[in-house]
């Protein structure tokens, strides 16, 4: 406002000079008394009417002084005076007016500012909601046990979660926004990826097989849906125009796991009922098999005097105890086992084992029998004496059995989360891939004299404690098996 003032503040004073020298002294005297002051035109008034009205507009700089002597100012003459109170009341309409429109303009401002501030509060609020989601979509979206993939029609990959990399042994840092056939092929998934993209139909599931990070096989079935949506989503950014969202959602879900439980369900379900069979024939068999060995006992005492015949009466009577031992030892297995738990030190039971076991007149001495506690001195679990103890003797026995020529059996106790392992691990020949299957199966022997129910007696026991058994080998190195017991 003051620049306009003093524009041209040089002319406009020389023409006022000119026209109102009978008022120099006036003026002088108000220039003195108010230190400096500028006249200015008012716009509303011709240049004709500025010079018969002799009106002016002086805008002073120092207003209130100006206003404590105003009176003194102007007391020169009437003239004077009455041109210099026409001007001031001027001055004030103007000043009242530009005072009004400024608070007008005070107040336009401050509800501009007021709508803009409440502008940014709900947009920040907007953004933290946005945030929120965000975050709380991708925490889901990272502890689904299932692996999700989504590449869109490009071929690029832009969504990838934890589960599908640990499937895929990729991270997401390799294939976030990367093409997929960078790392797989176009079947990879048990479909054409190619075609799907053009066609935008694909298959409901497949299955693939994968080499894990430990160099075993898994199962990994493929779900696949394209998605593509019916109206354009809305970018925050204002200057990026909406864009559909096509491409193919893929769920990958790991059933290595539920293949081996279906397995062990399946092998359960066979030995349940191989066992009903078993226990069927063995009494069927046991009572005509009482019969022969007391008519062949008979013999043995009545053939003192006939050496050969007498002998030939004895084997009888040995092949009738073997075959009462074989049904006594079927019974035994088609009986339901109740473990009744006590809670006991397990590696000190696993050396008291392995103590009973060196007494043993079949023990080899060529074999060096070791235990490995890995810090687990003192891991107290419950589980039944008798019965672990049955099940431990039978593995250091197939150990043991398993290395003729000597060789190193490793027992390691350790534990996990929720359970204490057990490891037992022979440097013997080790079993073929196609036994391995079977292994638990009763009467599956590889053995010449084996019966088929030691590792069968086994996994009974383990099971009866709700445990679990696996058994890893490999011809020439050895044989591994880890028992998991619950704490």
């Amino acid at each position: 406002m003051y620049r306009r003032f003093y524009r041209g503040a040089a002319e406009i004073a020389e023409q006022a000079q000119r026209d109102f020298d009978r008022r120099k002294n006036s003026l002088r005297l108000l220039s003195d008394l108010c230190g400096s002051a500028v006249i200015m035109t008012i716009s509303t008034y011709s240049e004709s009417q500025m010079r018969d009205e002799s009106i002016v507009l002086f805008c002073f700089l120092d207003y209130d002084r100006f206003m404590n002597e105003k009176d003194t100012l102007v007391s020169q003459n009437d003239e004077d005076r009455l041109v210099i109170e026409q001007a001031f009341k001027q001055f004030s309409l103007e000043t009242n007016r530009l005072e009004r429109a400024y608070t007008s303009l005070e107040e336009q401002y401050k509800s501009v500012q007021r709508a803009l501030h409440e502008s940014q509060t709900m947009m920040s609020g907007k953004l933290s909601e946005l945030e929120f989601i965000g975050r709380y979509l991708e925490t889901i979206l990272h502890h689904i046990s299932q692996g999700i993939l989504f590449i869109d029609l490009t071929g690029t990959v832009t969504t990838c979660n934890e589960a599908a990399e640990q499937i895929l042994g990729k991270s997401s840092s390799e294939l976030l926004f990367q093409p997929i056939d960078k790392y797989f092929n176009n079947n990879f998934f048990g479909f054409s990826l190619e075609d799907v993209l053009k066609s935008k139909r694909c298959p409901r599931s497949s299955f693939i097989t994968l080499e894990k990070g430990d160099g075993k096989q898994g199962e990994v079935e493929i779900e696949a849906t394209f998605v593509t949506t019916d109206r354009q989503s809305h970018s925050l950014d204002l200057k990026m125009p909406g864009t559909s969202i096509q491409g193919i959602l893929i769920l990958l879900r790991d059933m290595t796991e539920v293949r081996r439980l279906q397995r062990q369900a399946e092998r359960n379900s066979r030995l349940r009922e191989l066992g009903e069979m078993a226990a069927h024939l063995a009494h069927e068999i046991r009572n005509p098999l009482g019969g022969i060995k007391g008519f062949a006992s008979l013999l043995v005492h009545d053939l003192t005097d006939k050496p050969q015949q007498r002998q030939m009466a004895t084997n009888i009577v040995g092949g009738a105890n073997d075959l009462d031992l074989l049904v006594s030892g079927i019974l035994s297995y088609t009986r339901p086992f109740e473990a009744k738990r006590e809670p006991t030190d397990l590696q000190a039971f696993i050396d008291e084992v392995r103590q009973l076991m060196q007494a043993d007149e079949a023990w080899n001495k060529k074999i060096k029998f070791d235990i490995k506690a890995n810090n687990e001195e003192g891991l107290i679990v419950p589980f039944d004496p008798q019965l672990l103890k049955s099940a431990l003797l039978n593995l250091f026995v197939n150990a043991v059995q398993a290395m003729p020529n000597g060789g190193k059996l490793t027992v390691t106790v350790g534990r996990d989360a929720e359970h204490a392992i057990i490891r037992v691990e022979d440097t013997g020949k080790g079993i073929p891939t196609d036994n391995l299957d079977n292994l638990f199966t009763p009467f599956f022997t590889t053995k010449e004299k084996g019966t088929g129910l030691g590792l069968s007696e086994v996994h009974k026991v383990i099971q009866a404690h709700h445990g679990s058994i696996e058994v890893n080998s490999e011809v020439g190195i050895g044989t591994s098996f880890i028992i998991k017991l619950p704490r």
